[in-house]
């Protein structure tokens, strides 16, 4: 039986919904199948600041197979396109895809590149994501 969320999408506001967007997309995500090993929200979402014009930027670490990434990008391609389309509903901004996906992998965590400074930072650290399980 599903749960009942604990408030409606429409009461939330434009932080808050987006984040709400990221865990169901999460919680669809399966990490097998699309080779996640983590997922990661940062940006506006996370701190907070979101507007009707802002994007979801989301950092997977990826660590799957050349065939699993061309299928993650399409089905989050999906979800992009999908949420853009809620969005426009919501709010009359439409910008053709709401998520901003940054791919990142083991290797670019150890030397600490680009966005995975955020994993596990003190003073800005990325909101983990759970995943399908």
């Amino acid at each position: 039986m599903p749960t009942e969320d604990p408030a409606p999408d429409v009461l939330l506001d434009e932080s808050q919904w987006r984040l709400r967007m990221a865990e169901r997309l999460g919680a669809h995500l399966d990490p097998q199948r699309f080779g996640v090993t983590a997922l990661y929200v940062i940006g506006s979402t996370k701190h907070g600041t979101a507007g009707p014009g802002s994007d979801i930027d989301l950092m997977a670490l990826f660590e799957g197979t050349p065939r699993q990434r061309e299928d993650l990008m399409l089905w989050l391609d999906g979800w992009s396109r999908c949420l853009d389309e809620v969005n426009r509903l919501r709010t009359g901004h439409s910008c053709g895809g709401l998520l901003d996906v940054h791919l990142v992998t083991p290797e670019d965590v150890a030397r600490r590149t680009s966005y995975t400074v955020k994993i596990g930072s003190a003073t800005d650290p990325a909101h983990p994501i759970r995943m399908k399980a």
